[in-house]
């Protein structure tokens, strides 16, 4: 296959465009109509958008779940989730795989669970951006958003902004070592 590959020199915000470019051009070359974007306040959504026509790709936006962060509610401006959802964007906001309940008892007890150590793990040994995108396609499968087993174009960060893209067979939590990075498409060095 002919994919497009980048290695951005740096993590962060100003790569989110080139990211988002990357991804549709993998989606088109693959035939891949599903897309994950991890978006915390909603600029790498509105970006998407431009970039993403709703009325040819289904367009997942996975934001943090309320009360992510300690004094928010909800950290995805409003306002925009329902300018999105009106053009046809899904919105979706849940609890968070590998951040569920974990950082409570860390929080209480310092110890890391299981899923949290995992996570902690593939961030060190790839990226924050691959945990992401890898984080958001189960996310999006256990929510139904994408059936178990399809491809999907998943993009994510390093705090704010889009840097990474991923292609990856979705599957649900419960069966997460089914899911399948098959291509890391970008991402910082």
């Amino acid at each position: 296959m002919d994919l497009k590959f980048h290695a951005f020199d740096k993590s962060g915000k100003q790569n989110t465009v080139r990211a988002l470019t990357l991804a549709k051009e993998n989606a088109d070359i693959l035939g891949i109509k599903d897309i994950l974007i991890a978006s915390t306040e909603g600029y790498t959504a509105e970006q998407a958008v431009k970039i993403f026509d709703p009325n040819i790709y289904n367009l997942f936006v996975i934001t943090h779940s309320f009360g992510f962060r300690d004094g928010t509610d909800q950290e995805f401006n409003e306002v925009l989730r329902q300018n999105l959802e009106k053009q046809g964007v899904h919105v979706h906001s849940s609890t968070h795989v590998y951040s569920g309940i974990g950082p409570a008892l860390h929080k209480e007890w310092g110890f890391w669970d299981y899923s949290n150590i995992f996570a902690r793990t593939v961030r060190k040994l790839f990226s924050d951006g691959v945990k992401v995108c890898h984080e958001i396609a189960l996310i999006a499968a256990d929510s139904g958003l994408v059936k178990p087993g399809s491809d999907v174009i998943s993009v994510g960060g390093t705090g704010r902004g889009a840097d990474t893209v991923c292609w990856i067979k979705a599957t649900s939590s419960h069966n997460f070592l089914d899911a399948r990075i098959k291509a890391i498409l970008a991402k910082p060095i």
